[in-house]
């Protein structure tokens, strides 16, 4: 993963039933689990397909008002530097940076617009070991009620820019949309910033899976207890749904064009 200040590198379930969503993302993506002891009495779960470390888990934390969501964590260079700047651009941070048993110094904190995400200053753990590959993570998104103060809140906590791209739907109407892209340093990202949806109020982060055969794993999600929010999608550059897992989460699988 790419160590640039405000790249998302690490990706974290909030949810209320730790042990469900083991079974449930075991059963869908083949991932395997290690439950790690943390100071304070608490236990953090890492998801591991093969020998790699996919993402983390814990429980819903209700003192500070998380719970049930998918957390993209981006890589900062000083946490205690960065959670100030995301207060003074009109952000919260719901849990001080604090030290993570020496893997990094984390924080948890959102957007103005109420969006949770997560701050990850390494010290031992470096993000996710792979990335846009079969049963990972693969592609972050923020929809915005406001995408113009979404984009400075975010270029002036993090020093990032955006690029706009556009996309042919290559239809019959000669159709087009356009992506706003996270740009860091020059280099796109994996990390795109929308307008909210149709019928959507309230700003999220969304946290892309990626599967071979897309309409086959929200298949497999439905039998497993999971529940379609936006059913299989097929656009120029892949295919995709959102999902609700058994607890509540919502999470979205991508199939990329040609698979």
């Amino acid at each position: 993963m790419s160590q640039l200040q405000g790249n998302p590198i690490w990706f974290d379930l909030v949810t209320p039933d730790p042990d469900g969503a083991k079974e449930f993302y075991t059963g869908l993506f083949g991932w395997e689990w290690a439950d790690v002891p943390m100071s304070g009495g608490n236990t953090y779960h890492m998801a591991i397909k093969g020998d790699a470390n996919i993402a983390g888990m814990s429980a819903d934390d209700d003192a500070n008002g998380i719970a049930g969501v998918w957390i993209n964590s981006v890589y900062v260079e000083d946490a205690e530097y960065v959670a100030k700047r995301i207060e003074a651009n009109g952000g919260s941070v719901l849990s001080a940076p604090h030290n993570a048993d020496g893997w990094g110094v984390t924080a948890r904190v959102a957007t103005p617009e109420g969006a949770v995400f997560g701050l990850w200053q390494s010290l031992m753990g470096h993000g996710a070991d792979v990335f846009a590959e079969t049963g990972s993570v693969c592609w972050i998104e923020y929809h915005s009620g406001d995408l113009e103060a979404a984009k400075r809140f975010y270029s002036e906590t993090f020093g990032a820019g955006f690029d706009t791209v556009t996309i042919s739907m290559d239809d019959d109407a000669g159709s087009d949309y356009t992506v706003t892209m996270l740009s860091i340093g020059g280099e796109q990202m994996s990390c795109a910033f929308f307008e909210l949806m149709e019928g959507e109020s309230t700003a999220r982060w969304a946290t892309y899976f990626m599967v071979e055969d897309v309409r086959a794993s929200v298949a497999k999600a439905e039998s497993l207890g999971a529940k379609v929010v936006f059913p299989v999608m097929d656009v120029p550059p892949g295919s995709l749904a959102s999902l609700t897992d058994p607890q509540g989460v919502r999470f979205n699988l991508w199939q990329p064009a040609g698979w």
